[in-house]
């Protein structure tokens, strides 16, 4: 019984990211009473679950896995930033790539959510 309702709240976080994105904000925004730092952290806290979701729905909605796909275009734009910091700076600082990488990864992920749910919507009516 509450192993079931844990994987059904488990299942609503990754399908419904903005969910946990809303929420995680709130609580961050009550916790440190600053806009950016809230937001900050649910951009942190919740990109895997956007990229989760992505995955789940291109499977969905194209029955076809975009994994690999996915996860070449993940190394390639980790790649990418790491030569244009190491160009900009000529030093290669880690933490600082790897934040701007999930940030990046964030708004990508989040953007395409937003794409598949139209697509979805469309393909559904149709």
């Amino acid at each position: 019984m509450i192993w079931d309702m844990f994987v059904y709240v488990i299942g609503i976080i990754i399908t419904i990211p903005v969910i946990a994105t809303t929420t995680v904000y709130a609580g961050s925004k009550m916790l440190h009473n600053n806009k950016w730092k809230a937001f900050h952290a649910a951009v942190n806290w919740t990109t895997l679950l956007y990229i989760i979701a992505v995955i789940a729905m291109l499977k969905t909605i194209f029955e076809s896995t975009f994994l690999s796909f996915i996860l070449l275009m993940l190394l390639s734009l980790f790649t990418v930033i790491v030569v244009f910091h190491w160009k900009m700076y000529t030093e290669i600082v880690f933490n600082k790539i790897f934040k701007i990488f999930w940030r990046v990864c964030f708004l990508i992920f989040f953007l395409l959510y937003v794409l598949l749910i139209v697509i979805g919507t469309i393909i559904y009516i149709v």
